[in-house]
Formats: structure tokens, sequence, C-alpha cells
């Protein structure tokens, strides 16, 4: 009896500082094999009393996995990089781009499913491509998540450099070890642009500066498409260059409100740009949706609280993310070398009240 007391208080006294596996398999009587698989789910062939006792201890005596024990055994370091791309001019203003509110519900969602799974999130913007070259370079990670779409240009020159497979989002960029998510972004604007049209709108604006991003340019095609299947004009001083911000949004709304042009409707790519339109639409004087209607981009949670509320394109945003995470995450299990792996979302008008019909 003593020789047991005496092995338990050793035990205790070395668990002070650091529990191993070894402690757990003595004290339940077991090998540090059968502790590990028990660890790591791998429970096939251990008994539903051993995973209790062995679980028991763990929990009696708070043991956390050593990771970097872990990582070397495993060669894996259960970490993921999730990374987002800010302009240079945005990056030395020290810009958060962590309040916008697609960029939190993307990576709010990939943390969740990655936390879910096992995973650990190291998060990092970046502004130039040397610096994700970098990241590349110096991270222990199992994989990497892009959470906005880089050119081609420097998506080659990261998948030449990493040894980890990445996912992205809306890419026109193809290799064997991205997962590329697509949303339909040229039917997404069509779709809007005719739900005006449809509704007696024909004096449309457009609002970005889509000139040399691939996603917004796919957009402004949808727009002029949409335009040219109805027969009606394409009209260059509609077009207002704003960035799809906030901030941006409302120079677009005071713009289009003091430019006495018959402009009754306006699309955009982004809610919070479409939010801010219609505040500086009411700043100059113009009431949303009688004398200006709105639809918005990504049906984000915050269509429901404006007034009015917002009608938007889903590209839900949340399955997105989480098909990005899954994808990567068999990737990393698989090691489908061989696969692209991607897949096109589907996008919808989501009807509220920031559109009024002429009819």
């Amino acid at each position: 009896m003593y020789k047991l007391y005496s092995k338990k208080i050793i035990i205790l006294n070395r668990m002070e500082f650091n529990m191993t596996l070894k402690d757990i398999a003595e004290m339940a009587g077991v090998s540090t094999m059968t502790v590990s698989n028990v660890i790591n789910g791998k429970t096939s062939r251990v008994s539903q009393k051993t995973r209790d006792k062995i679980n028991s201890i763990i929990e009696e005596y708070n043991y956390v996995p050593n990771m970097n024990a872990r990582s070397l055994s495993n060669n894996s370091s259960h970490i993921i990089g999730v990374v987002t791309f800010l302009e240079e001019k945005e990056y030395a203003s020290g810009y958060n781009y962590f309040e916008n509110p697609y960029v939190s519900t993307m990576i709010g969602t990939i943390e969740t499913e990655l936390h879910k799974n096992g995973y650990f999130t190291m998060l990092q913007s970046v502004s130039r491509s040397s610096d994700i070259l970098s990241l590349v370079k110096n991270w222990n990670v199992d994989g990497m998540i892009l959470v906005f779409p880089t050119s081609a240009q420097n998506l080659e020159k990261l998948m030449d450099a990493a040894n980890c497979p990445i996912a992205t989002f809306d890419s026109n960029y193809s290799h064997p070890n991205l997962i590329n998510v697509i949303s339909d972004d040229e039917k997404g604007l069509y779709l809007s642009t005719k739900y005006m049209i449809n509704h007696g709108h024909t004096e449309i604006a457009f609002v970005a500066d889509y000139e040399g991003n691939i996603v917004l340019t796919k957009r402004f095609n949808g727009y002029k498409k949409a335009l040219e299947d109805s027969h009606i004009p394409f009209r260059p001083e509609y077009i207002f260059s704003y960035p799809p911000s906030y901030e941006g949004g409302i120079e677009a709304g005071r713009a289009i409100a003091g430019s006495k042009s018959p402009i009754t409707a306006v699309v955009t790519t982004a809610d919070i740009c479409a939010i801010g339109i219609m505040e500086g639409a009411r700043l100059g004087g113009y009431r949303v949706p009688i004398d200006l209607s709105v639809i918005g981009y990504d049906n984000l949670n915050l269509c429901q609280y404006t007034v009015p509320k917002l009608t938007s394109v889903s590209q839900n945003v949340p399955k997105k993310a989480r098909l990005a995470t899954e994808l990567l995450l068999k990737k990393i299990h698989d090691n489908e070398s061989d696969s692209n792996l991607g897949e096109i979302i589907d996008v919808e008008i989501v009807d509220r009240q920031s559109v009024i019909s002429l009819y």
C-alpha cells in the first residue's frame, strides 16, 4: 500500500511540472502507445473500460498534450495559416481589415471549423507578395487559407515555394495543390441588375473601383451583360469608381444624389458599400428606396438591421468558408496530389425592402 501511495506522490510531484504520456500510462497500467492512441482517437483496439480509465486520468490532472512533441512525432503542427491581403496604402495607414463584416464572417467560420477538427489558427495580414512568400518559408503550418484572392502571378510564386496545400477564394489560377472555392460572381451582378430591370428601373448605376480586381471585374461584366440582354444602353457616366467600402459607399451615394442624373437604382459589390450608399444618398437628400433603390452583395447578417432592410445577392459566405476549410483538411489528410479540388457556389437574390417597383 505504501509503495503504491509513494509512487502516486512521485507521479503527482512530476505532474506539477510536466505530465507526460508515460505518467498517464503508469497510472492507468497500460503502454504509452495505448495512451497515445486514445488521445489521438485511434481507439478501435482499446476497450471502453481502458479508454474511460485513461480519459478520467487526463481530465483529473488537466493533461494537455505537448504540441511541439506531437508536431515532431507526427510531422504535423496542426496549425493552419489564415492570410488576408491589404493594399500597401491601407497597410501603412493601419487600416483594420478585420472590422470588415465579410472578412470577420469568413475568418470566424474558418476558425470554428478548424477548432472543431482539432486545428489551431495562425492569422496574418500582408500587403506584398514577398511577405506571404516569407510566411510560407518560415511558418510551420500544415496548410494555408488566403481570405482574398491575389494575382495569378503571385499565386504561381506562392505555390512554387509552398510545401503545403493552400486554399483560396475566387481565383483564376489553377494548381494541383490549390483548393479554389468560387462564387458565380458574374451571375451575381447579372441577377441584381436584372432584378432592378424587372422592377422597372432602366437608369441603373454601378459602384466599385473594379479595374485590376479579378472578382469585381467579373461582377462588373455581369452588370453590363444584364443591360445588354435587356437592350438598355451602357452609360459610362453611371459607373462610380469608389472602393466597395462603407466610406466609398457614402461618397458614391452623395455623388449620385448630387449628380442631378435620372439614376433611380444602384447595384454594388458588397453589402457594406450598399449601406454606405444608402447613408450617402440620405445625406444628399434622397430617400431609399423611394428616390433610389439599392442592392448589396454577400447577404451578411447586417442586411437585416438597416432601414430599410437591404436586398442583397447571397453567395452564402459561411458555406464558402466552411467548404474551403473542409477541402483543405481533406487534402492534408488524404494527400490527393493529383486532384485539383474546388467548387463553384451558386448565388441568389434575397429580397427585402431596399428596392421599389416603378411599375
